[in-house]
Order: C-alpha cells, then sequence, then structure tokens
C-alpha cells in the first residue's frame, strides 16, 4: 500500500482544514528574517534570529520595516535626510534611478518606524519587546530632524564625488526634493558641513595632495620644521644657563 492510499484510509474526525498562508505573507516573513540575520551576524553574533518575540508579528509589514531600517543604520556610513514634497510615484521612480545610476540608494520613510529602528538600533533584534522596554527613554539625535515626510540617500562608503552628485539630484528636483541633513562617522551634520564634505574630492586627490606637501618637506625642510620647536627650547635653556652663570661669577667677586 502507498502512502497515498494509507493516508486516504484514515477515517476524517472533523479536523478544520489547514489555512494556507498568503504567498506574500511568507515572502516578508523570509525577507524580515534575512535582513535580522544581517543585523545580528554584524552586532551580535551569538544571537540567534529565531524565536522572536517582536511588538508586532515577525511577519507584519511594520516589523520587516524596522528591520529594513536598522540594517540600513547599521550598514551605511552616511546617510543624507532630504524631505519630499508631493512626490509622485512616478517621481519616486525617476529620482530613484537617477541615484542608483550613482551607487546609492533612495529610501521613502515611515518616519515612527525608523524612529523606532533608531532608538533601538544597539539592540540585537530593534523589532522585540525587549529593545522596546530597553530603549523606550532613548532620543536619538537625529530625531528632530526626521520631521514630516521624509526620505534618506544611504552610501555604501564616505566618497564625496558620490555626495556631491546626490546633493545635485536633490537640487535639480524642483522642489520635491530639499536637504535636511546628514548623518556621518556618528555625527549629525547640517546643510553647510554637508557642503564641506561633498566639496573634499575624492580620496586618492587627497592622498596625491598630502603626499606633494610631504614631498616639500622633505629632507632637511622636514627636519627643520620638526625639530625647530626642540631648538628653540635648547636656545632658550642655554641662554639662561649662561645668564645664571654670569650672575654666580659677580656675587663671587
Amino acid at each position: 500500500m502507498t502512502f497515498r492510499l494509507l493516508f486516504r484510509s484514515i477515517p476524517d474526525l472533523g479536523r478544520p482544514p489547514l489555512r494556507q498562508t498568503p504567498l506574500s505573507s511568507i515572502l516578508r516573513s523570509l525577507r524580515s528574517y534575512a535582513h535580522l540575520a544581517d543585523n545580528v551576524s554584524t552586532t551580535s553574533p551569538g544571537h540567534a534570529p529565531f524565536g522572536r518575540n517582536t511588538v508586532k508579528p515577525p511577519d507584519s509589514r511594520k516589523t520587516y520595516l524596522i528591520d529594513r531600517y536598522a540594517y540600513i543604520i547599521r550598514n551605511r556610513p552616511l546617510m543624507v535626510f532630504v524631505q519630499h514634497n508631493n512626490l509622485l510615484k512616478s517621481d519616486s521612480l525617476q529620482i530613484r534611478n537617477q541615484l542608483r545610476k550613482i551607487g546609492v540608494t533612495f529610501t521613502v520613510l515611515r518616519v515612527n518606524l525608523f524612529n523606532v529602528a533608531l532608538r533601538n538600533s544597539s539592540h540585537p533584534d530593534p523589532a522585540s519587546w525587549e529593545a522596546q522596554k530597553m530603549y523606550r527613554q532613548v532620543s536619538h539625535p537625529l530625531k528632530d530632524l526626521l520631521a514630516g515626510p521624509t526620505a534618506v540617500i544611504s552610501f555604501d562608503d564616505v566618497d564625496p564625488q558620490k555626495l556631491k552628485s546626490a546633493v545635485e539630484v536633490v537640487e535639480k528636483s524642483g522642489g520635491r526634493l530639499m536637504l535636511l541633513g546628514a548623518w556621518l562617522d556618528e555625527r549629525l551634520l547640517d546643510r553647510e558641513e554637508v557642503d564641506v564634505v561633498k566639496n573634499l574630492g575624492i580620496l586618492d586627490h587627497v592622498r596625491s595632495e598630502l603626499l606633494g606637501v610631504l614631498e616639500v618637506l622633505r629632507g632637511a625642510g622636514l627636519a627643520n620644521t620638526l625639530s625647530s620647536a626642540s631648538t628653540r627650547l635648547y636656545l632658550t635653556l642655554e641662554g639662561r644657563k649662561k645668564q645664571l652663570s654670569g650672575d654666580d661669577e659677580g656675587e663671587s667677586d
């Protein structure tokens, strides 16, 4: 007897049929777990992503977004925040494509959930009840910046040229985007500081300028520069020594 015939021979005991889980719900759950696994591997290898005790169900849209935002916060060294005004879906797609060509990512935020991810980002599972209790009173420096419709442009690395190109896209958006500030190296940057960073030039150019300075100071010039302070100190002490020696000779007469 085959397994199929065996199962058919089992009488129906009146059990209700199993409800099939929607495919979209399964995909959200898988994405949520994948993002959390990445987050845990970069912050706390000893924690596993299974058996989550989240505020909202693990397969919910809110949990997925918190996981996604936490991944951006932890893995993007530079984030530029912009306010978006009357941004249609077609506008968002156009801007996203322009920024993708630069090599950066444009994400329209649900601000309240992004603030949760910011506040709880030090916890292995920012969407959990434990994180909610531990960091309930924490206020992140970015919180006051994120008011109203906001999007984030996130960078895989700190590249002033990419930043400059991204700012140009914002400035040419016809008022649909407005630069609010940036988050770099655990520091909040205002508009003026963003302009300073984007005008630094590429890293290779900065390195070449530094090498040029060292070339000028090489050899005797560099030695004189490094020893000038100690030389002045030596001459001062030597002069004072002679002065004291002269005083002693005068007193002995």
